[in-house]
């Protein structure tokens, strides 16, 4: 049996539900009290993570709950407006895309770069680039079928799409070889597995009802909502997990001082001093 577009939509929301509390549980195997209360033998174990651990659960832990949301609004007839020809413009996939997918690439910026200090400017550019991808975007899902300015703002949101891959492929990955070896690993894999999610937005837009018309609203309803789910619930799940194996070599290996735990030990003021990553490393912190 076919499914229309508001049961993709009724699907995708129960979808991000489960992958909510999905992200919420995941832990590490060995997580426990660690390093941190080796020397407290008589005290309760408390769970550490480090605070990549925790930035990362926190980001993926929102991207999922926004798009759950926009979800929600969609199936239940909001977040949409009529258009030509009795089509209808969803504005709150817009709204939920400018939302979750600054919070991905901020993600990948903390692989990358380790605070956002670094390069903050870097991060900023990327983020700019893919909200003016996004808002250009909607300008072409707007204009009418037979404007040629579907195609000037398609074109435009194109490039911006294209440079926002250079953006990640080209100065961000240098950074995350800088920052070290693990770091740039997991850079590569999580950004390998979002470039070719990501990949399959602007096919869908181009084949589907706002501009060729090769499939139908519910065909490309169902494709926008897979791409959704794998881009935010399964690019969580694995972002995540790659980030806590990376912290549990780190933990085993006593590579991470005492202000990266959480909950820390002690209140930490960070201080950026220049030099590499492993300089840093190498004083301490």
């Amino acid at each position: 049996m076919r499914m229309t577009r508001n049961q993709w939509l009724g699907f995708g929301a129960a979808a991000f539900v489960v992958g909510f509390v999905a992200i919420l549980a995941m832990r590490r195997p060995d997580e426990g009290g660690g390093g941190a209360t080796a020397d407290q033998s008589d005290q309760p174990e408390i769970a550490v993570k480090t605070r990549e651990e925790e930035n990362d659960k926190l980001i993926h832990s929102l991207v999922v709950l926004t798009a759950g949301t926009a979800y929600l609004l969609m199936a239940s007839g909001g977040g949409r407006k009529p258009k030509e020809g009795g089509r209808e413009l969803f504005w709150m996939r817009y709204v939920d895309w400018s939302i979750t997918t600054p919070l991905l690439l901020t993600s990948l910026g903390l692989t990358a770069l380790g605070t956002p200090f670094r390069r903050w400017g870097l991060l900023l550019g990327t983020l700019f680039t893919d909200l003016y991808m996004i808002a250009t975007g909607y300008l072409a899902d707007e204009a009418p079928k037979d404007s040629s300015m579907k195609w000037s703002w398609y074109g435009v949101s194109t490039g911006a799409f294209v440079g926002l891959y250079y953006l990640l492929w080209g100065p961000l990955r240098e950074e995350s070889e800088k920052t070290g070896e693990e770091a740039a690993d997991v850079y590569r894999r999580n950004l390998t597995f979002l470039s070719i999610v990501w990949a399959g937005y602007p096919v869908n837009f181009l084949i589907g009802p706002e501009a060729l018309e090769l499939i139908d609203d519910d065909t490309s309803t169902g494709i926008y909502t897979g791409l959704d789910i794998a881009a935010k619930i399964l690019f969580g799940l694995y972002s995540l997990s790659n980030t806590q194996e990376k912290a549990a070599r780190a933990l085993a290996d006593g590579r991470v001082p005492e202000h990266e735990l959480r909950p820390a030990p002690a209140a930490h003021h960070e201080v950026w001093e220049p030099g590499s990553s492993e300089e840093r490393r190498g004083r301490g912190g």
